[in-house]
């Protein structure tokens, strides 16, 4: 699965930073600077990839 780092903003100037592909930790490294570079973060919501393994993503696959 290719790794996915989408990036949306509202007309109001909100924004949105949503993976795909990643597991575990992954996704907080790779998003930390754009993280830093937008703000403040108000609020975190966890996706199933995130508490996967990476062995268990691969077993799914199969």
């Amino acid at each position: 699965m290719s790794r996915i780092i989408e990036v949306t903003v509202s007309p109001k100037g909100e924004t949105t930073i949503q993976t795909k592909g990643f597991t575990g930790d992954e996704c907080r490294d790779a998003t930390r600077s754009l993280e830093s570079g937008l703000g403040v973060r108000t609020r975190e919501q966890l996706t199933d990839e995130f508490h996967a393994t990476a062995a268990n993503i691969e077993e799914a696959r199969q």
